[in-house]
């Protein structure tokens, strides 16, 4: 029996961006369930906690994951020998889709603090949950796998400690 569960650390940087994935995508449920909530509600205690947690995320550790996987993880598989030359296009592409992410989100975050201080009862997230649904899907069911098998314990502490700096505001 686990009583607290744990998260991966700066130790497992593939099993850390998995999670961050997975926070991604419980923030996107959170983003579905609130236009109904809105409709019924209008901008309540709970929209407007739930969209200060949204917005906290996705103005830091998003952008943060972003560049751990961008500035660490991707160029390493690019430069591996054994990555697999059909799925080169695919990972040069994640970085573009990360671009589009944050075009979406700074066009979400808007609609979102005009929803949390009263000034509108619609929203509309549904572009940004799918594109990122799309987005994590590949990550996590075909790039993470990869790297996983081809990067060494080493590579791999290396990527954890360039995540660990990122966040310490250290630059590697």
């Amino acid at each position: 029996m686990q009583l607290f569960s744990t998260a991966p650390s700066f130790d497992d940087p593939i099993g850390l961006l998995m999670a961050c994935h997975n926070r991604i995508l419980g923030h996107c449920e959170t983003l579905e369930r609130l236009p109904g909530h809105l409709s019924a509600h209008g901008s309540d205690d709970e929209v407007r906690q739930a969209i200060r947690r949204i917005l906290r995320y996705f103005h830091t550790a998003a952008r943060l994951h972003h560049a751990d996987e961008e500035e660490n993880l991707f160029p390493l598989l690019l430069a591996h020998v054994d990555f697999p030359f059909h799925m080169r296009a695919p990972l040069r592409d994640l970085a573009l889709q990360h671009r589009e992410l944050e075009a979406a989100w700074e066009d979400l975050a808007k609609d979102l603090e005009d929803v949390s201080m009263g000034h509108r009862r619609t929203l509309s997230p549904e572009r940004f949950i799918s594109m990122h649904r799309a987005h994590i899907a590949l990550e996590n069911d075909e790039i993470f796998p990869i790297a996983a098998r081809l990067l060494s314990v080493a590579i791999l502490d290396e990527i954890g400690s360039a995540m660990r700096m990122r966040r310490s505001g250290v630059k590697p």
